[in-house]
């Protein structure tokens, strides 16, 4: 059961990791497009194939800083103080 649900995690976020990375794509190949250097197929073929390199090689990366230094762990937390009636 744990290995069905890491492999739907890991589908779901390499989907929304590639998601998110062509709304970028598409700011940087619609100069390209809009000033006719190259055709709108060839223009698709390169933003998907280095979407795909980005999310497939980049995002361990991204989610190790994340986990490591961006967010603290429970131990590094400080507790509140508590307030008395």
């Amino acid at each position: 059961m744990t290995d069905t649900l890491v492999v739907i995690v890991y589908f779901l976020s390499f989907g929304m990791g590639f998601s998110i990375g062509a709304n970028d794509a598409a700011n940087a190949l619609a100069t390209s497009y809009g000033s006719e250097a190259a055709p709108l197929y060839v223009l698709l073929i390169l933003g998907a194939f280095f979407e795909w390199v980005g999310a497939f090689f980049c995002s361990g990366e991204v989610a190790a800083k994340l986990a490591n230094r961006m967010i603290p762990t429970i131990a590094d937390v400080q507790p509140l103080p508590q307030v008395q009636d």
